[in-house]
């Protein structure tokens, strides 16, 4: 699913409308006479002395037709004037030639050698919008991430103030314990971060989150915060949006076995202080050591969307910023992968 690693004419057909005259013939001064019979049948008064091939053309068919003047005349204009019209005029090479010059030019004069501003414009034309690192650090600068709950029991300063220093845009919502998540709660962000969350959302509430990860957009859950089943409980009505839950046991100090997987790279020090076990299908990045079906976290698609469930809390906290710097290469990890395709993917 996600790639690796840190942190974004027209054919106009004219259609001519030949006007049908009547045939006309010229006497010997010049003067052009149109005549019907009695019958209906066309009569020619052009002198013997008129061109020759003309009268030979003109006599045929008048001689050996008795057709209205008026067929006469729309077969004659349309082999003279049709001809003439489509082999002078055609649209379709003029307006492929005017169109083929136009996009052209458009599509080289427009196109920047790099993306300069988080504006929901492709400015450098390589098909994906607002892939912009202006440090160069690998870490997308117009993700907008949203924080869903409250921070754990330690200060959890550094971690938001990470991710405003990377260029993102973090917001802290749904602290409340009344909080109902909608989908306007959701609009405006890219990635959601499932922090401590305060009560057990509904069903309802939760498929709004299914609904906002399968159109395209990431998150990332944590748990831990309390061992208890009310942790569990709180944590799960959103991870479950992922196919995802949190599980006894309880691992209060366990040894990690970091798989071989992209989220993986360059987090083998990261480590789990009070985490549950994270049940469900998707590729598992981390596990207790010697338990080769169980998870501490586990990465999974939604839809087009994508999502992490991690077994701990502690990554959040300022203590262990301080003391992993591996801490922030995992976050970096974690948020590319979950990260919506369509924006931000490789940052320039």
């Amino acid at each position: 699913m996600a790639a690796s690693l840190p942190l974004g004419c027209s054919n106009n057909a004219g259609n001519g409308n030949d006007e049908v005259g009547n045939t006309e013939t010229t006497d010997e001064s010049g003067s052009a006479t149109t005549g019907m019979s009695e019958s209906g049948t066309t009569v020619s008064t052009t002198d013997a002395s008129t061109d020759a091939s003309t009268d030979a053309s003109t006599d045929a068919t008048t001689d050996s037709s008795t057709t209205d003047a008026t067929t006469t005349d729309s077969t004659t204009d349309a082999t003279t004037t049709d001809s003439t019209t489509d082999s002078t005029t055609d649209a379709t090479t003029t307006d492929s030639t005017t169109d083929t010059t136009t996009d052209a030019t458009t599509d080289t004069g427009n196109c920047l050698d790099a993306e300069v501003a988080c504006d929901g414009m492709d400015e450098d034309c390589d098909g994906i919008v607002d892939n912009l690192d202006v440090e160069q650090d690998g870490f997308c600068d117009c993700y907008n991430i949203g924080i869903i709950g409250t921070a754990g029991a330690n200060p959890a300063a550094n971690f938001e103030l990470w991710l405003e220093d990377k260029g993102t845009d973090a917001t802290r919502f749904g602290t409340m314990a009344n909080h109902v998540l909608t989908e306007a709660d959701l609009e405006p962000f890219d990635i959601l971060i499932v922090d401590r969350l305060t009560h057990v959302y509904s069903p309802a509430e939760r498929q709004i989150l299914a609904d906002w990860l399968a159109a395209g957009h990431g998150m990332i859950t944590m748990a831990g915060y309390a061992n208890n089943q009310a942790d569990r409980d709180q944590q799960n009505s959103l991870a479950l949006a992922a196919g995802l839950s949190y599980a006894a046991p309880i691992y209060i100090n366990p040894v990690e076995e970091w798989q071989n997987h992209p989220i993986a790279v360059g987090a083998q020090t990261v480590q789990i202080y009070g985490g549950w076990k994270v049940d469900g299908p998707g590729e598992v990045f981390v596990r207790p050591m010697g338990e080769p079906n169980n998870s501490f976290g586990t990465a999974a698609d939604v839809g087009m969307g994508s999502a992490i469930v991690f077994s701990d809390e502690w990554i959040s906290f300022d203590s262990e910023w301080q003391a992993i710097p591996e801490v922030p290469v995992f976050w970096s990890n974690m948020i590319h992968w979950v990260g919506p395709k369509d924006i931000c993917f490789d940052p320039q």
